[in-house]
């Protein structure tokens, strides 16, 4: 009989420190107001963002740019929502040309309970959302482990949680790789699942504060039709102006003036749902210059390297059940886990994430290929590898308006999250799985974080009208 890795899904820290202030968004209070565009005429909502000079600029159409103007647009305000790329969705992307069958190139799967008011819209809209297995099964040497080797797998990667979240809930912001303890046989695979699958970077590179402020989940989700398609509903009431790249936002003049490439936008407020990092990479640049503070922020919590190794394995010979996870006694540094089966059919995932990403992504595009046939191989032998049909890597370090999977605060810099959830120079503002201190990494947080901005964008607005 199949045993699988119990009582909660893996990974996430076990030792979460919630920030109340988030709560009444992260529960109750969104799924009223999302649905609440719902009552606005046909039409609206899109009329609202095709202004010239908005009340809001949004730059990025990913889970929080949507989110964000969803609730704009709710509460009447005009709004201008940018995209750099020819898609909604962001880092949450559904493909259906690559293999014939939905594919999330990013994000896929929704934590629950933040991400459940977008389930509720899914369902709603006629998308088939369900529980994903929980917990995940073990394998070893290409068969099911032993329930002895299930237990000190367990036991060994609560042992590492427990060590960083309590340095991080003690405030010793330390690289979480230095606080654990000696973690024996199953070491390998413990570090990879509270690192790299986790954070999407080793343990040497994350910091115990934020890890140990990761709010615990109570189960996940998967969509049928992919996370990606959910997100791209959820967008289709609004005006999104697509391959629009904003190049500076001048927050000197009356207006924030935004430029592009299709000219400038003006707008009263601003907010920046796009990823830190294309911030740091100068891609995206603020003037006159933001504050040491915000500058430190967006050093310092950076995106790390996650991807999948999709690939077709027809007629299921693992005998594996729809989209539960794999996980593997590893050894060395080349780590990875399985998602069996998307959706019930022949597409699987091999997950990689950290260092292994990273320099996959960097590797010519037949590496990804060779490192699956290896895994699979050393796990279930040559016979397995050579069943293989096509093959698809994602590489997110790579992708220009991303340049990374998703954040996790160095280091020395875990409490750096809270200036992202600040209003700079009375008209900037911040929104993404970055800008939430307790829901980072996730489609739920994104979600929460735009949600947050676009209340402070209205409070704004309303002073100044006041």
């Amino acid at each position: 009989m199949a045993r699988t890795i119990e009582p909660e899904p893996i990974p996430h820290y076990r030792s979460p420190v919630t920030d109340p202030r988030h709560t009444p968004l992260t529960r109750r209070r969104l799924l009223a107001r999302g649905a609440a565009l719902a009552t606005l005429p046909f039409g609206a909502a899109a009329a609202l963002g095709q202004q010239s000079e908005a009340d809001v600029i949004i730059i990025g159409a990913g889970t929080a740019g949507i989110s964000a103007a969803r609730r704009v647009a709710e509460a009447g305000r005009s709004y201008a929502l940018l995209e750099a790329s020819a898609h909604v969705g962001g880092r949450t992307v559904t493909d259906t040309a690559v293999f014939g069958v939905p594919f999330d190139m990013g994000a896929t799967r929704l934590y629950l309970p933040a991400a459940r008011p977008m389930a509720a819209f899914g369902r709603a809209d006629g998308l088939d959302i369900h529980r994903a297995p929980q917990g995940g099964r073990l394998y070893q040497s290409g068969r099911e482990a032993s329930d002895s080797d299930y237990e000190d797998f367990i036991a060994t990667v609560r042992r590492a949680e427990r060590a960083i979240g309590a340095a991080g809930d003690a405030g010793r912001d330390l690289p979480a790789s230095r606080v654990l303890p000696d973690l024996g046989p199953w070491s390998a695979s413990a570090r990879f699942v509270v690192g790299p699958l986790a954070c999407a970077k080793g343990l040497g590179q994350v910091s115990t504060v934020d890890a140990s402020r990761a709010e615990e989940r109570d189960g996940e989700e998967v969509c049928r039709q992919g996370v990606g398609t959910l997100v791209t509903r959820l967008a289709r009431p609004l005006t999104v102006r697509l391959e629009t790249v904003a190049r500076s936002v001048d927050l000197g003049g009356r207006l924030v003036a935004v430029q592009t490439n299709r000219g400038t936008v003006l707008g009263r407020v601003v907010i920046l749902a796009v990823p830190p990092s294309l911030l740091a990479a100068g891609k995206l640049r603020v003037l006159p210059g933001l504050p040491q503070r915000y500058r430190t922020a967006i050093e310092k919590i950076t995106l790390g390297a996650y991807d999948h190794i999709a690939f077709q394995l027809p007629r299921n010979p693992l005998g594996l059940s729809p989209d539960e996870m794999i996980y593997f006694k590893l050894e060395g540094t080349n780590a990875y886990a399985l998602r069996a089966r998307i959706g019930g059919g022949d597409l699987h995932m091999l997950e990689v994430a950290g260092d292994t990403a990273a320099g996959l992504a960097e590797a010519p595009a037949e590496a990804a290929t060779a490192f699956l046939k290896e895994a699979l191989t050393r796990e279930f032998g040559a016979d397995m590898a050579a069943r293989i049909g096509r093959v698809h890597a994602t590489r997110w370090t790579r992708e220009p308006f991303a340049l990374g999977a998703f954040s996790c605060a160095l280091p020395g810099f875990g409490n750096m999250r809270r200036a992202f959830t600040e209003v700079v120079s009375g008209r900037l503002l911040f929104a993404g799985e970055h800008a939430h201190e307790t829901l980072w990494g996730t489609v739920g947080g994104a979600w929460v974080a735009g949600e947050r901005a676009a209340r402070q964008a209205l409070g704004i607005l309303a002073g100044r009208s006041g």
